[in-house]
């Protein structure tokens, strides 16, 4: 008998986006705990049997009330399928000591499996024909991933062999200190699960919207968390047929969207790009635009009708113009500084070099303030 999973992670309830105005950020802690529902929802109808989160369901250890836990546990309660397995990632990490597990247990029912150990879990239980084999977290931080025990198992060859692990896959995810649980993707291939459903790297891996025999899944976050995050928030549905075959699709499960775009401007119809650039369905976004060039000051003046467009169509805006200089001409020589002051002088004789007259400018600018 085959099994079909809805692969997610990395949904970091209890973010706080302390650095968004407050409308914002509620509208963005609200989403995290938002994509559960929508999630099990889309679950539910691709008829999944296992819903498996890969770590990093909270964001923190601490912190989470019991309103939240059990917002959660009543999302998860309508998966339709067998069982919600949950790994502990580095953000949400399992010891004696954290009391979150044990309280968000209270609210779950008896479908909802806690990966906590290292050791397989059966599934047969629940009705599948499948063994789990998780590799968490029991710190936020640690050079040493939690593969170690399975590789000295001898899995059964006649079931259904899922590795669920969270951590940082070698020449994927950021980790240039190899502080997270670092697991090279050869380390992943020698241990003969039949497929690794992986967390922690906030993109997704493969980066193909359908692949075949493919053994190793990242989703990435399904609800875009920050302005490095590229994506709409994806999640997978995994396929393994009872002859082992493994096929995949990507699914998109996010609501908002973070766009971070940088702009030359040298004139008045540079504008024009940026407006292009967003179109109808905006409303979700939040953008940082990042403007860099040298205009005139009619067309500098023109950069805050675009902000106001902008903030009337987005959800929320992020207008960097610390790079956007006006054009030293003559004109604003003369209007600016005394005839026949030396500063006066200094940039006339400048003209002919634009880079050096705008320095010189900014340079004496800086120094009558």
């Amino acid at each position: 008998m085959g099994i079909r999973i809805f692969h997610t992670g990395d949904i970091h309830i209890g973010m706080t986006f302390n650095s968004y105005p407050a409308g914002v950020r509620e509208l963005l802690k609200a989403a995290r705990i938002e994509v559960i529902e929508r999630m099990v929802k889309q679950a539910n109808r691709e008829g999944s049997d296992l819903f498996v989160i890969a770590g990093d369901l909270f964001d923190k250890i601490k912190g989470i009330d019991k309103k939240t836990q059990a917002a959660v546990a009543e999302h998860l309660s309508k998966f339709e399928g067998s069982c919600v397995a949950i790994l502990p990632g580095n953000h949400d990490y399992h010891t004696e000591m954290v009391d979150l597990w044990s309280s968000f247990l209270n609210f779950v029912d008896d479908r909802v499996m806690l990966l906590t150990e290292e050791k397989p879990y059966d599934l047969r239980e629940y009705g599948l024909d499948a063994v789990i084999y998780p590799a968490g977290c029991h710190s936020k931080h640690s050079r040493e991933n939690n593969l170690g025990w399975l590789k000295k198992m001898e899995l059964d060859g006649d079931i259904i062999n899922i590795g669920v692990g969270h951590g940082a896959l070698s020449g994927i995810s950021p980790d240039l200190d190899s502080q997270y649980f670092n697991m090279a993707l050869e380390e992943l291939d020698r241990i003969p699960v039949d497929v690794w459903l992986m967390g922690h790297t906030h993109i997704t891996y493969p980066d193909k919207d359908n692949i075949s025999n493919w053994r190793i899944y990242n989703p990435g976050t399904p609800e875009p968390d920050g302005l490095d995050c590229r994506h709409g928030g994806n999640a997978w549905i995994v396929n393994i047929e009872d002859n082992r075959e493994v096929d995949a699709k990507r699914v998109e499960t996010g609501k908002y969207s973070f766009m971070d775009l940088e702009f030359k401007v040298n004139q008045l119809e540079d504008y024009s790009r940026i407006q292009s650039e967003f179109n109808e369905g905006i409303k979700n976004t939040i953008a940082r635009i990042s403007l860099k060039g040298t205009i005139d000051e009619e067309a500098y003046r023109h950069r805050l009708k675009i902000k106001e467009d902008l903030e009337e169509r987005l959800l929320h805006l992020i207008l960097d113009d610390s790079e956007l200089k006006i054009r030293i001409n003559s004109d604003k020589i003369h209007k600016e500084f005394t005839k026949g002051s030396f500063p006066e002088q200094l940039l006339l004789s400048l003209q002919e070099d634009e880079e050096a007259l705008q320095l010189a400018y900014e340079i004496i600018s800086e120094v009558r303030k």
